[in-house]
């Protein structure tokens, strides 16, 4: 589909634009062809809202049918330059769950549509003002809760991916255009680009792009934060470790076995990395029900999770209850860091066997209770988190699962093309490769892309952007 078939016919939108609540103020948006004239016809000013100078507040208030609704500030945006690229009206009014309703109400009753989730960041990108991978980037920004997550998704938002994709787009589209050239002058044998040029673009495309795919664990990371989930038998310390990290009593800690019988779950940003830490019921054999179920739970944490932190209680030697964690962590196959707790206390766990039994976990030891070794765990697991480190200022990540698929069938149709052109094979071969390979880029940025995967993008916004 391309942007233009999805511009030019639409109905007038509006929607409020900030959270629901109580606030100091609230801002209700309108996007189309009458914003002005539906957004005129409740405003009272010392001048008309239609002979409002552009970008400039205007001050009134809001009345319907003889009531006045609110006191405003509103603000006309003429297409082409505004967010959306057609007329968009923001109304500033007090903030407030029935204040907004009422306006919105009003609006709607003027002749406006209740805007769908994401219509407005929608009908920017249909309008040219946003490729897909900025639209994207909104509702990333919007979301972020770290700093990592800023700065990624700032660097999409100012099109440094677009870029970056484009470079390598251009230099090939004239290499697939030289190809397809020649094809029309196959019986003269005439050849307008050597094929040492042809593979030489291919191999440096396929070096880029093979730079973005590795970058995606990172960037899925940066975005989506870190799933840790923090698993041992009971009594070893898997409560006070995870108060340990977030500093602060979040988990109720005693001598009792099964203390902990549901996930406790919370949020720790470590140098700019959202972490989920989750902590879980000790995982042994029980005729309680209620820590049956905790024990179910802990094993659906563990297979949600991108590291598992196996507790043990490094005071006492390794038990069968220890060996049964294991095997339920080793059968995951997630990552696997091994913490030895009470590390202040005298040591009597067997490190040969726990090695043995973990080949391919590291181990680390703490104490939760005197915060020794704690700050030396933070720092692997934000190694683990991020290898290669946070992204620069500007660095460009992938950090969407689509992102990543297209640049996984750019890729190897790029290879398929370098293939058959060391084959000999028909110049026709390597641009069908290279036209699949330019597609697949080109559903990134959505330069090529379906209805489908614009309604899964854009259903995934918030009302009102």
């Amino acid at each position: 589909m391309s942007r233009e078939n999805g511009s030019g016919t639409h109905e007038t939108i509006a929607a409020i634009s900030t959270p629901p609540g109580e606030g100091g103020i609230a801002v209700v948006r309108l996007s189309g062809p009458r914003a002005v004239e539906i957004a005129a016809s409740l405003f009272q000013g010392m001048n008309p809202l239609t002979e409002a100078k552009p970008r400039t507040a205007c001050h009134g208030w809001l009345v319907q049918n003889g009531t006045c609704l609110d006191e405003a500030v509103v603000t006309v945006f003429p297409g082409p330059r505004s967010y959306t690229g057609e007329d968009v009206v923001e109304i500033s009014s007090h903030g407030g769950t029935w204040v907004t309703r009422r306006i919105l109400d009003a609006l709607v009753a003027a002749g406006a549509e209740p805007a769908a989730a994401g219509e407005f960041t929608r009908r920017a990108f249909l309008n040219g003002r946003l490729d897909l991978a900025q639209a994207e980037a909104v509702a990333d920004l919007i979301r972020a809760k770290t700093e990592a997550s800023r700065r990624v998704a700032m660097a999409h938002l100012r099109g440094r991916l677009t870029e970056q994709l484009d470079h390598i787009r251009e230099r090939l589209l004239g290499i697939c255009a030289h190809l397809e050239l020649e094809l029309d002058f196959s019986e003269e044998d005439v050849e307008f680009t050597s094929r040492e040029e042809v593979s030489g673009s291919l191999a440096a495309a396929v070096s880029e792009i093979e730079t973005l795919i590795r970058s995606y664990a990172r960037g899925r990371v940066c975005r989506e934060g870190f799933n840790l989930t923090i698993v041992g038998r009971t009594n070893v310390g898997k409560s006070s470790l995870l108060n340990a990290l977030i500093e602060r009593e979040r988990a109720i800690v005693t001598d009792i076995p099964g203390t902990t019988r549901d996930t406790i779950e919370d949020v720790l940003d470590m140098d700019g990395i959202c972490f989920t830490i989750t902590d879980t019921a000790g995982i042994r054999e029980t005729s309680d029900p209620v820590e049956r179920e905790g024990v179910r739970r802990t094993r659906i944490a563990i297979e949600d999770a991108d590291m598992v932190v196996v507790v043990f209680d490094g005071s006492t030697p390794l038990t069968p209850e220890d060996s049964a964690v294991v095997d339920v962590v080793n059968g995951s196959g997630k990552p696997v860091l091994a913490v030895v707790n009470k590390s202040d206390l005298k040591q009597n766990i067997e490190l040969p066997l726990l090695k043995q039994r973990l080949p391919a976990g590291e181990t680390v030891f703490v104490s939760a209770k005197s915060q020794a070794g704690i700050p030396g765990l933070i720092a692997r697991l934000e190694e683990a988190a991020l290898q290669g480190g946070i992204p620069e200022s500007g660095e460009v990540v992938i950090t969407h699962a689509r992102h990543h698929a297209a640049l996984e069938r750019a890729r190897s149709s790029f290879l398929s093309a370098g293939d058959t052109l060391k084959s000999g094979l028909s110049q026709e071969f390597v641009a069908l490769d290279l036209r699949a390979g330019l597609d697949a880029l080109a559903e990134i940025t959505g330069a090529v892309t379906s209805d489908d995967v614009l309604n899964h993008i854009f259903n995934e916004f918030c009302i009102g952007k």
